[in-house]
């Protein structure tokens, strides 16, 4: 394929090819959130407690974050059309096999194996944007494909609710088949290769270690609800951070280039941007199970209270787009992460008298606010760097993003298992998040400082 024209014109076929890397991650994002409302029914399928099970989400959120770790050596080194291929293959082979799990530990790998080919295809969808997007309708363009994943999480906890009440739970993964073949077709038939100009060499050892410090870490994390330290995980993650952080700032070719961090406006972006995807998927892991256990509501009444506001958020992604192009970063950063802001604070003062009707109005607000400066925000960290450098930035957005998602379902899961009830368990972990998003409020005010001068 030529390179890409700087003009307002984009072909049928590069949109085609959004849409389908967007639906590989919309079936992988469907397949995390239609989990956490079925945690009851699975307790009692596995026999296990609520500790175990969340490994259910949090090993497949780690899988597409170790994953994504390699989107900026495959966007270098291998066609874009092979790299859709192995990431639709490694998810349906992951889908099969959940589908066909009489254990957990097999439910797992299946998990795995759908959060790797997640892991490619997500960075896959935002690179083609990047790359082949004219710079004028770069959000724009985001906003089409945030829409398409931003649906998953809007039918997945009322689509596992639906499908647990009714079905047995591997119908779940089974109707996810025909979506992932849908993709495939389209992807095979529109997706063209760029040329590849300057290849990377693949640095094994650095893999490894930035694998071993994300795993150990969110061990780490889950273990503290037995009331001690796993020394040896802890251990082995501050080794392998030192070592991998090491290894990336003295090699020319780091397999990721953490050295842009040391620009301003990724850093002030990517943390934010962190505190998002962690306080979305906490609040999403807990108001489900909140609703089941505490407030004795059916699995598919807690699934539905998500889907208005998740979808009325991913219908108004492309908007939220437009209107940075038209407008300008500031306008929906600050006045989405006020309405986030809000919705924490009321779920947080409100916890224990809260039901079914008032989250579902709440959450809207929330996930109104989450998506206004969610894509936004990476948008405007990343337009500030050089093309070159696009690839590694988008790597490790989309790492933390799914690495922030699986630390806030292990870290939500501690603090239920370890406080006196879920109700005060749940109220401790709102008001936490509400803490942590309004310090979102000082890193914008320092990005686009920093962004003027």
């Amino acid at each position: 394929m030529p390179s890409p024209q700087m003009n307002e014109q984009v072909s049928l076929k590069t949109k085609l090819a959004i849409v389908a890397t967007a639906l590989v991650g919309f079936c992988g994002i469907l397949s995390e959130t239609s989990m956490n409302v079925t945690f009851s029914k699975l307790s009692l399928v596995f026999n296990l407690p609520l500790a175990s099970l969340q490994w259910i989400t949090t090993v497949y959120l780690l899988s597409v974050a170790i994953s994504m770790t390699l989107s900026a050596t495959l966007q270098q080194n291998l066609k874009e059309r092979l790299q859709f291929l192995m990431a639709v293959l490694l998810f349906l082979a992951g889908t099969l096999t959940c589908v066909v799990s009489n254990h957990f530990a097999v439910m797992i790998v299946g998990r795995i194996l759908q959060g790797l080919g997640t892991g490619i295809a997500m960075p896959l969808m935002f690179n083609l944007i990047i790359e082949r997007i004219p710079v004028s309708r770069i959000g724009t363009y985001m906003g089409i494909g945030g829409l398409i994943m931003s649906l998953a999480p809007a039918f997945g906890p009322t689509y596992g609710g639906f499908m647990i009440a009714h079905f047995p739970w591997q119908w779940i993964f089974l109707l996810i088949l025909p979506v992932t073949l849908t993709a495939l077709f389209i992807g095979l038939y529109a997706l063209e290769n760029a040329p590849k100009i300057n290849k990377r060499p693949f640095d094994w050892l650095a893999f490894v270690l930035l694998s071993a410090s994300l795993t150990s870490f969110l061990i780490t994390v889950a273990e503290l609800e037995s009331g001690h330290l796993n020394w040896l995980a802890f251990g082995l993650f501050l080794t392998s951070l030192i070592a991998i952080i090491a290894k990336s700032l003295t090699n020319v070719n780091p397999f990721l280039d953490i050295r842009i961090l040391g620009f301003a406006p990724i850093l002030l972006g990517v943390i934010p941007f962190f505190i998002y995807q962690f306080t979305n998927l906490a609040a999403n892991f807990v108001i489900p199970n909140f609703l089941v256990q505490v407030q004795q509501t059916s699995t598919t009444l807690a699934g539905f209270v998500l889907l208005p506001g998740t979808l009325l958020g991913g219908l108004l992604a492309p908007f939220f787009g437009r209107l940075y192009d038209v407008k300008g970063p500031k306008l929906s950063l600050y006045l989405g992460n006020t309405l986030f802001a809000i919705s924490l604070l009321l779920l947080s003062l409100w916890t224990k008298s809260l039901t079914a009707l008032p989250i579902l109005l709440i959450y809207i607000i929330f996930t109104f606010g989450r998506n206004m400066s969610f894509n936004n925000t990476m948008a405007v960290s990343i337009s500030k760097l050089p093309k070159e450098k696009t690839a590694d930035a988008t790597a490790i957005f989309q790492m933390l993003q799914q690495f922030a998602g699986a630390l806030g379902t292990a870290l939500s899961s501690v603090i239920l298992e370890s406080s006196p009830s879920m109700a005060s368990g749940t109220q401790i972990i709102f008001t936490g998040l509400f803490l942590l998003v309004m310090l979102i409020f000082i890193f914008f005010r320092q990005l686009f400082k920093r962004i003027a001068n």
